[in-house]
């Protein structure tokens, strides 16, 4: 199956463009450096087949590969439908994003990050980080917006 973007939107404050593209085997998100389509950071967010064994990845040769099933979570595989609702949530200085499905976080990129946080995760490897709901809720002001994250500024 042939990439797509499924949705695209630029920051008007970071000027940081995000991409939610759905590789046929999986999805990702992309932030973008700002003012430029350089692709800075990802972050897997669901396989759309069963998890392949390590063993197997090599025959998906691809830069957003599927996450195989030593670290996907076995509800990773998605299947996304024509009701669902995909959009983006931004940081108020712009620099994290985060995307929703149906009003829910499936992954975020932070600042300074090359890798995201994926819900579906369960261990921190070559396809991001595992979720982290205390950062999550720091960085999209949902408890408390703090200018000084240690690690990330």
């Amino acid at each position: 199956m042939d990439k797509r973007t499924l949705i695209c939107e630029k920051n008007s404050r970071s000027n940081k463009e995000a991409r939610f593209e759905d590789h046929g085997h999986s999805a990702w998100l992309y932030l973008t450096r700002a003012n430029s389509p350089v692709v800075v950071a990802d972050c897997w967010i669901y396989n759309r087949i069963k998890a392949p064994k390590e063993s197997e990845i090599s025959k998906f040769r691809t830069s957003s590969p599927p996450a195989v099933a030593s670290y996907a979570h076995p509800h990773a595989e998605f299947t996304p439908l024509q009701s669902d609702n995909f959009e983006f949530k931004w940081s108020p200085d712009g620099r994290s994003v985060a995307l929703l499905i149906n009003g829910i976080p499936f992954g975020f990129i932070p600042p300074g990050a090359q890798r995201g946080y994926s819900k579906h995760l369960i261990k921190t490897g070559p396809w991001g980080h595992k979720w982290d709901e205390k950062l999550y809720l720091i960085l999209f002001n949902e408890s408390g917006w703090s200018e000084s994250i240690p690690g990330f500024f």
